[in-house]
């Protein structure tokens, strides 16, 4: 997990931000460097603005780009939990009976389907 880090520090502190109106499957502000994913015929990449990539080729895998590709799965599992957290403050606030801890275990195996 240590190894990752860093890349869900970049989406908790929320240090990106869509391009423009450009979706961000395609492009990405990721600190204050720019990932683009260039589609062609049968294969994909990316470009990076920064100067790692820029030193060795559109070959390397910065962070920016690391990010770049694990943010959609960042993003769903962010919306998962919060739509859950949601769930269990109604309860509380709502002054209803504990949610039972089988049912917590259910609700968070559920994420991963």
């Amino acid at each position: 997990m240590d190894k990752n880090k860093h890349l869900l520090e970049l989406y908790i502190k929320k240090r990106f931000s869509q391009v423009d109106n450009i979706s961000k499957e395609k492009m990405l502000k990721v600190d204050s460097e720019e990932v683009t994913r260039v589609i062609k015929k049968n294969h994909s990449h990316l470009i990076c603005t920064c100067n790692s990539s820029g030193k060795t080729g559109h070959s390397s895998f910065c962070r920016h780009k690391q990010f770049f590709m694990v943010y959609p799965f960042l993003e769903e599992f962010s919306e998962k939990i919060n739509k859950l957290i949601e769930e269990y403050n109604g309860y509380l606030e709502n002054k209803l009976p504990p949610v039972s801890h089988e049912a917590i275990i259910k609700d968070l195996r559920s994420i991963l389907c």
